[in-house]
């Protein structure tokens, strides 16, 4: 079966997403500004408690989550020591901890016994700061800003191998595990990393371990824009603001000394929560989102809002080892694709990620990964890489792909609780100036449509050449609508389609063919293949899809084709096995 269409209902018949050909996208607003100036959660979850509340990962739910293998082990963020020139900022505003001292605007801010009081203080000292310079906020204070207090955190001193930084301390004698600074503000952005007018170049920050709140009134956390480059946001909790980082290209490059670009833009080991349309928003060069938290963001809007959003245009760009849960959830449900990538993009990677909704949660609009067009302007993904992520009980698309050439779809692990499709290429038509779709590869993913289910586990198929589909593992609900695959291209379409395993039930193994004899029979394909229950080892944890000791998985994979490496990263044996893992 097709990828389900009742999202059309919504979107007056295209599938979900943020707008489609001829349509628009809410999000897509651009900058702001004009001419105007392997180890879990715990790996990412800060050692102080949380100054929101409980955990972070305590608002996850933890149905969707407990069955899902732990996430890649994470990079750790640097911890800069607090020397040369820094200055301090402390105030005991709500939600401050027992023994917080405020500190005094008419002091030198430049020990913790000296210290500022205000936001205003520590903001305007940024701009002066030297390369390698800190500003730095207590540990167990918070610190309110002021409708008028200014946003602009620019520094053209700073360099991106001696980032200027602004972080947390310990107060004199007070205890380590004190929770991180607390930043609130209800009104406007909180740092704008942006300056006016042409883009003059700027580069080179880093903000760590900070919780930061816009009181679900404040527009944004972090707003980059005209030509920053080299910013690390690392251990931050970002809460309702109505976008938590928003990366908006520049002004029209002029007399200013900058090439109108932001690049490497890292948001790292932090936590994304209750952010109303967006939680993260833009790609560029480098741009990164890695090892980080994103949970109920998007809750504003269904189809157009999501936990992470990519568009525009970027290289090189790196979406992995992320949890993602609770995506647009409206009116109870998950309503808009969960990670989203629109526009132009060359050598994106989205690996290692937890794509996961609360059973019974999701609307059939609730996609899980899906990077394809939304835009009435041309777009096109090259050399897309698509692997090891774990994408459960979404709606009626786990993984899409379109307008993507030399893409490779592998070691994905898919649990599909209602019907709709597992894996499709491509997932919705392309406009005519699009990149045609070609050169895609589905491989050694394992797929699992839970029992009574109906779907189609993979379709690839309506232009293009040179595709693979090898060594995928499939066990289908049973149902007679079901299928293993889709496969409408002719046959010289496919440079390899053979030893998959699949247990069709009552289904096909080819849509609109037949069981895998009369597949094989019209298109020589899958002569090595099985239709046959993949015996995934699913007692420890749940759904693993792991090869289980009597599977036929086991060195049953393609022996040229198949991904080098397994789900967690490592080199498959000889001959491989079938599906995501390698026993």
């Amino acid at each position: 079966m097709r990828v389900a269409s009742f999202i059309a209902v919504l979107l007056l018949g295209l599938p979900a997403g943020c707008g489609g050909k001829g349509g628009s996208s809410q999000a897509r607003a651009g900058g702001q500004g004009g001419d105007t100036g392997a180890g879990g959660t715990a790996g990412i979850v800060d050692a102080g408690s949380d100054s929101f509340g409980a955990d972070t990962t305590s608002a996850l739910p933890k149905d969707a989550l407990s069955t899902l293998p732990p996430l890649q082990a994470a990079i750790a963020c640097p911890d800069p020591p607090l020397t040369g020139t820094v200055r301090y900022v402390c105030d005991c505003g709500p939600g401050h901890a027992d023994g917080c001292q405020a500190g005094n605007d008419s002091a030198d801010g430049t020990s913790p016994k000296t210290a500022w009081r205000s936001w205003a203080k520590g903001q305007s000292a940024f701009a002066s700061l030297p390369a390698g310079g800190i500003i730095s906020f207590c540990r167990g204070g918070s610190i309110q800003v002021g409708g008028k207090d200014r946003r602009d955190w620019i520094n053209y001193q700073c360099r991106r191998d001696q980032r200027c930084v602004v972080r947390d301390y310990v107060p004199e004698g007070a205890v380590s595990d004190l929770p991180r600074p607390i930043l609130s503000v209800a009104t406007d952005d909180l740092f704008d990393i942006e300056d006016g007018g042409d883009p003059d170049h700027d580069e080179g920050y880093i903000y760590l371990n900070l919780d930061v709140s816009g009181g679900g009134t404040a527009n944004q956390a972090f707003f980059v824009y005209n030509d920053s480059d080299d910013v690390l946001i690392c251990n931050v909790h970002i809460d309702g603001f109505q976008i938590a980082v928003n990366i908006q290209g520049s002004n029209p490059k002029g007399s200013g000394n900058g090439d109108g670009k932001n690049e490497r833009i890292v948001l790292r080991n932090s936590q994304v929560t209750n952010n109303s349309n967006q939680g993260w928003l833009g790609g560029c060069d480098g741009c990164s989102v890695e090892y980080s938290v994103f949970d109920n963001n998007g809750f504003n809007e269904a189809v157009f809002n999501h936990n992470i959003y990519f568009d525009g245009s970027g290289n090189d760009e790196n979406i992995v080892g992320n949890v993602l849960t609770r995506s647009a959830v409206v009116n109870g449900t998950c309503q808009a694709v969960s990670l989203v990538a629109h526009g132009v993009h060359d050598g994106m990677r989205i690996v290692g990620n937890k794509v996961a909704e609360a059973p019974g949660s999701a609307s059939p609009g609730c996609w899980g990964i899906a990077v394809d067009t939304g835009y009435s302007e041309a777009e096109g993904f090259h050399n897309l890489t698509i692997d090891g992520n774990i994408v459960q009980d979404v709606g009626n698309l786990s993984i899409g792909i379109a307008a993507c050439d030399t893409c490779v779809i592998e070691n994905n692990v898919v649990i599909q609780s209602q019907e709709g499709t597992a894996i499709s290429a491509p997932d919705r038509d392309r406009g005519a100036d699009d990149t045609p779709e070609s050169a895609v590869t589905i491989r050694n993913n394992s797929i699992l449509f839970k029992s009574g289910v109906s779907g189609t586990a993979i379709a690839l198929g309506s232009e293009g050449t040179g595709n693979v589909v090898v060594s995928n593992a499939i066990k289908t609900g049973g149902g007679s609508n079901g299928a293993c695959f889709q496969a409408d291209l002719p046959p010289t379409a496919y440079a390899a389609f053979n030893y998959n395993v699949c247990d069709p039930g009552a289904g096909s193994w080819v849509e609109s063919v037949g069981k895998l004899k009369d597949w094989q029979s019209k298109t020589g394909f899958d002569a090595s293949s099985l239709a046959s229950d993949p015996g995934y080892d699913a007692a420890s944890p749940p759904y693993a899809l792991s090869v289980g000791p009597s599977s036929p998985l086991v060195g049953a994979g393609d022996p040229v084709h198949s991904s080098p490496t397994t789900i967690a990263g490592v080199a498959r044996g000889t001959p491989p096995d079938v599906g995501a893992y390698q026993r």
